[in-house]
């Protein structure tokens, strides 16, 4: 009974899955009427190109951001507003914030879906915080 321990505990170890801490970034916005938080990877925020208002052209057009959404949603999104923010604690790296329209079959909380794209195209889903 002894060794069946010593087998779960080491199946166990080897089940679980071995990857390194990634620190991740916590982007807070309030969008409209609604408070978002979406967690970034630091290697994605880092690879997020840097763009400087009125000098140099985007990195990433509305229109492919905009696809970028819907390749990872897998549907057609009607969009209901797109705004383009500078991304916190980094200096001209900048994201799009877009927020779309669900279903009308969707039984969720909230009738919207948001996402933040990256410059690099990276669509990362927000999460919207119920309202206290």
């Amino acid at each position: 009974m002894k060794y069946y321990r010593c087998l779960y505990f080491f199946i166990f170890a080897l089940s679980v899955k071995a990857y390194a801490y990634q620190p991740k970034i916590e982007i807070v916005e309030q969008f409209d009427n609604l408070r978002m938080v979406a967690f970034i990877n630091k290697e994605d925020a880092d690879s997020n190109p840097s763009w400087i208002p009125g000098s140099n052209k985007l990195p990433l057009t509305v229109v492919e951001a905009i696809r970028a959404v819907n390749v990872l949603s897998k549907k057609l999104n009607t969009i209901v507003e797109i705004e383009i923010r500078l991304m916190p604690k980094y200096k001209n790296r900048w994201h799009y914030l877009i927020k779309t329209a669900k279903t009308a079959n969707s039984a969720m909380r909230f009738k919207y879906n948001i996402y933040v794209v990256l410059m690099n195209g990276k669509v990362v889903p927000a999460i919207i915080e119920p309202a206290i």
